[in-house]
């Protein structure tokens, strides 16, 4: 496919991300669209973009996940070598942006749309056997204007339901404010660990605000541990009992996508598109740094006690101490990074 790199749209470690024009001739006849996104990494640290590729290409069909329309290999003129992951284009951005980039959250007729179109892109990821790990409002990108359409992206993290996590032994990946209560305390990553981020996310997508309040690290992952999240009372009764179904703390206990989309806040597609509501507009942070000093002492891990998680009362399962030591340490080491 002949294309022309054009503006950078975002940057990651490795990767870039590229708005680009595919070259006309070819967009005519193959049925490619005129702009595409392009993510680009180093050939030699592109293993993410790699991984994403073949998952996408597993996923391929579904309107409600971004298509992928293929990859290459180019050589730059300093004779770098740079994979190319050639992605649908969304001109509008995350929902992220539309609703903190915009200055107010969306109002439930739009929100029950949206909820519905991933549960449809998260039903068809977790059909094919796949957990996405990453599921937030700056994942869920959107596509046509008019139509709000929108769509799940960024699969990089994704990986094989009922396996172990690729990086690592128990390692923790995702967006700490998205992150599911047997994720934080088992390194759990299953097709419910989907679900509580796509709760997170909609409740989000109603009030402009995440679901918990915490701009620490491990205060933050303490309360997700042991702390039952925020629903606003301002939202109506179908989305209050919508948001509980998904944020159950027990994963075997959390409604699935499947069972989800039966729900009525969802059953069927509400209302014209109208924008607006009250703003109270929160940033969702990407990643542990992102949510302010790594280690203020709010909560320091020697503090933290197996009361602290509700042991002897039963909340995570009785007095097993050493599975609640262990709940603490794996706190400890999201809060320094992972490390």
């Amino acid at each position: 496919m002949k294309w022309v790199r054009g503006a950078t749209l975002g940057r990651g470690t490795f990767a870039t991300v590229n708005v680009a024009t595919v070259h006309q001739t070819f967009s005519s006849d193959q049925q490619t669209p005129l702009l595409i996104a392009v993510k680009s990494a180093p050939v030699s640290q592109s293993s993410t973009l790699q991984h994403e590729h073949s998952v996408l290409t597993n996923l391929d069909g579904c309107p409600h996940i971004i298509c992928c329309l293929g990859h290459d290999i180019t050589t730059e003129p300093n004779g770098d070598r740079r994979y190319n992951l050639f992605l649908e284009y969304a001109s509008h951005g995350s929902l992220h942006d539309l609703i903190h980039g915009g200055g107010a959250p969306l109002q439930e007729s739009v929100a029950r749309r949206h909820a519905r179109s991933v549960l449809l892109g998260l039903r068809h990821v977790h059909d094919k056997g796949l957990v996405h790990c990453d599921v937030k409002l700056r994942n869920v990108l959107v596509i046509d204007d008019d139509r709000q359409q929108v769509k799940i992206a960024d699969f990089g993290l994704a990986k094989r339901a009922a396996t172990k996590a690729d990086s690592g032994d128990g390692e923790f990946r995702g967006t700490p404010l998205y992150m599911a209560p047997e994720s934080v305390l088992h390194g759990e990553y299953e097709p419910p660990s989907d679900v509580w981020a796509f709760g997170c996310a909609v409740a989000e997508m109603m009030t402009g605000s995440p679901v918990w309040r915490c701009t620490e690290v491990k205060s933050l992952l303490f309360e997700i541990a042991s702390e039952e999240p925020l629903i606003s009372e301002g939202l109506s009764e179908q989305g209050k009992d919508f948001l509980r179904k998904c944020l159950v703390k027990d994963p075997v206990e959390r409604w699935t996508a499947e069972m989800l989309l039966g729900h009525p806040f969802v059953a069927e597609e509400g209302g014209m598109i109208d924008g607006g509501g009250c703003a109270c507009p929160v940033d969702s942070p990407t990643s542990v740094f992102d949510l302010g000093p790594t280690f203020a002492t709010e909560v320091s891990c020697s503090s933290m006690t197996t009361s602290d998680f509700g042991v002897g009362g039963g909340e995570l399962g009785g007095s097993d101490t050493t599975a609640v030591a262990c709940a603490v340490d794996r706190i400890c080491r999201l809060a320094m990074g992972g490390n």
